[in-house]
């Protein structure tokens, strides 16, 4: 399934006309269902001043929202809406239901922080305790590693191929990160990954309207790629977009199985529903919240 939702979004890049660049996970191995890829589209102006980054959620399963909101925003001929002074890129990744990304905090979210002395002297007791540890641990003993701490050099490169069209022209940025949550199914939230005073989270208000969710500040997958980190000097704007999957059915027949792996894959598929209402959704809901942003930064 992975492998054919990658195939129908190139396709429907090629149909569309939007220049593509592939990325391959040098060790395969480490991913025993599939091979994993992330595939960089674009489209309109490579010199506009302003640019729309859409992309998956790095979440194993979640990353299917993504992707058949692009594939068919492409399909559908919704690229001739891209206004002539905005420049498109797609991050479209589907990975290994096991991968777990390290979402992170938006590059200008800064955290003021006061330096009492209660606090550096916590600090040092912290280090004294991490320097006692280490110094017990034998030379040659491998240090464990988490399933999420994997290489992810390759997936950095992707990020970084963004980063360095987006910092050649532009001046605004505006960045949709599709997911999916559990909240009922038809629910739509779009949260800012900035502060709520912020013109970042005012420009997400207008675009998206009052319902915009700006208390708290949501955090994406990208950033974990250090998307963003040299984009400081750029107009960023970025949300967190979720759509709610489950349906009472769906749940209480998730309660109802008695076995393990029936109950761990019926889980899975909540987060990834195939059927066409579905489909539908997605399609509807997510060129609709394109085209705002579009719009929105056609303004810019």
């Amino acid at each position: 399934m992975r492998v054919d939702a990658r195939n129908r979004f190139l396709a429907a890049c090629s149909l569309a006309g939007a220049a593509t660049t592939a990325y391959r996970n040098p060790n395969p191995a480490e991913h025993t269902d599939g091979e994993c890829w992330i595939d960089i589209a674009r489209l309109g102006s490579p010199d506009a001043p302003s640019v729309l980054v859409l992309a998956c959620s790095l979440n194993g399963d979640e990353g299917y929202c993504g992707s058949t909101i692009m594939t068919e925003w492409l399909s559908s001929g919704h690229q001739r809406d891209v206004p002539r002074d905005v420049g498109l890129i797609m991050l479209h990744a589907v990975l290994p239901t096991r991968w777990t990304a390290r979402s992170a905090p938006a590059p200008d979210n800064t955290v003021q922080r006061s330096w009492s002395d209660a606090v550096l002297s916590a600090a040092a007791k912290r280090f004294a305790s991490y320097t006692e540890r280490t110094r017990k641990r034998p030379e040659n003993e491998a240090r464990p590693i988490e399933p999420s701490a994997t290489d992810t050099g390759w997936m950095e490169a992707a990020s970084d191929s963004i980063v360095n069209e987006i910092i050649e022209h532009a001046q605004n940025v505006a960045l949709l990160e599709f997911h999916t949550g559990l909240r009922p199914r038809g629910d739509i939230v779009v949260a800012s990954c900035h502060p709520p005073a912020s013109e970042a989270s005012g420009r997400l208000k207008s675009w998206f309207g009052e319902s915009t969710e700006t208390e708290g500040q949501a955090i994406l997958d990208i950033f974990s790629l250090g998307f963003g980190s040299r984009l400081t000097d750029l107009s960023l704007t970025a949300a967190h977009i979720e759509f709610g999957v489950y349906t009472i059915g769906g749940i209480l027949g998730v309660g109802a199985r008695s076995n393990t792996t029936d109950r761990h894959a019926d889980i899975q598929a909540l987060f990834s529903p195939q059927s066409e209402e579905w489909h539908r959704h997605l399609s509807s809901e997510g060129a609709r919240l394109i085209g705002q942003s579009l719009t929105g930064l056609g303004k810019a």
